[in-house]
């Protein structure tokens, strides 16, 4: 039965060209086949590595958006400094400070940090509360650095306060 077929195969030049066509194809298929699966391997890793960035690019834009929220908020708010920002601050609260001194001024990149020291006597909670909101919420962008209650000796209700605040503006 072999000598009938390897008969057929070699000496039938168009069976032994259809056979090697058919031997071809399939090696073709199985390469197609191997290549189309890396192919789609590759495909889903990139897809996930898109979907990483594409919400790694949401929370950039957000980022962005509030950063230059901000830079317009230090841009807006022009100042004479600290210290007319507390003071102006404590008038609006009916408060009365004992000490404002400014302290330094420290320059980082196109920014300035200028600090000043807030010493009030006699302060209850309440006014101490409703003070240190107000800078948190002023629209000149401040923040405390340092801060420190004592109690009175004569009336205990009654704190002295001591602030070390700055204000940071552009340029």
């Amino acid at each position: 039965m072999i000598k009938p077929v390897r008969k057929i195969l070699f000496f039938d030049r168009p069976v032994s060209i259809l056979s090697l066509l058919a031997v071809a194809a399939v090696i073709s298929a199985a390469v197609i086949s191997s290549y189309a699966g890396k192919i789609t391997k590759s495909n889903i890793t990139l897809k996930s590595q898109l979907a990483e960035l594409q919400s790694l690019s949401r929370e950039l834009v957000g980022t962005k958006a509030l950063v230059e929220s901000k830079e317009k908020k230090i841009g807006l708010t022009r100042t004479g400094g600290v210290v007319p920002v507390l003071e102006q601050t404590l008038q609006s609260l009916g408060m009365k400070a004992r000490v404002i001194k400014p302290l330094r001024t420290n320059k980082v990149k196109e920014y300035t940090e200028e600090d000043a020291e807030l010493e009030i006597q006699d302060a209850d909670l309440n006014s101490i509360v409703n003070l240190l909101y107000k800078i948190d919420n002023s629209p000149a962008p401040m923040k405390i650095k340092n801060a420190s209650v004592r109690a009175g000796f004569e009336d205990p209700d009654k704190f002295v306060l001591k602030l070390t605040v700055s204000l940071i503006s552009k340029g």
